[in-house]
């Protein structure tokens, strides 16, 4: 039997893994007026079914049975100071492979400007809610 060494199996892990796309479908809710959720490698894209809101595309990090995403947007208010608003996904993964849900929480902040950077002003609860993942096919 030949040795195994420790490089080769590093090189192992470290090969990229084969990225899939998969296509959902997000029952209608009052949050979300349902749609379709494309997750990719590094991407989530949800389209919503309403008219008015428009597709939302975030970044994504995925460990085994998680794949966080996150969007955010940074305005400057009064006096220097900003306004933040993020919005984080989390995507689980059912024990087959395929997504099963969204758990999302939209933090928010204010900051005032100061001297020698920014104060906390204001901090607003995080919203949350999550939704399923049906019908969900991989390409």
């Amino acid at each position: 039997m030949k040795p195994i060494y420790p490089m080769t199996i590093l090189a192992c892990l470290a090969a990229p893994v084969h990225a899939e796309t998969w296509n959902c479908t997000v029952p209608y809710d009052e949050v979300n007026g349902g749609g379709t959720v494309t997750i990719e490698d590094g991407r989530l894209i949800f389209v919503s079914n309403w008219p008015h809101r428009d597709p939302e595309t975030v970044q994504c990090v995925r460990s085994r049975v998680k794949s966080e995403c996150m969007s955010a947007s940074l305005a400057v208010i009064d006096n220097g100071g900003a306004s933040v608003f993020v919005k984080l996904y989390s995507v689980s993964w059912a024990e087959d492979g395929t997504p099963a849900a969204v758990a999302v929480r939209e933090p928010s902040a204010i900051f005032a400007a100061q001297e020698d950077g920014y104060e906390t002003q204001r901090v607003f609860p995080a919203l949350g809610y999550t939704f399923p993942l049906t019908d969900c096919a991989s390409n």
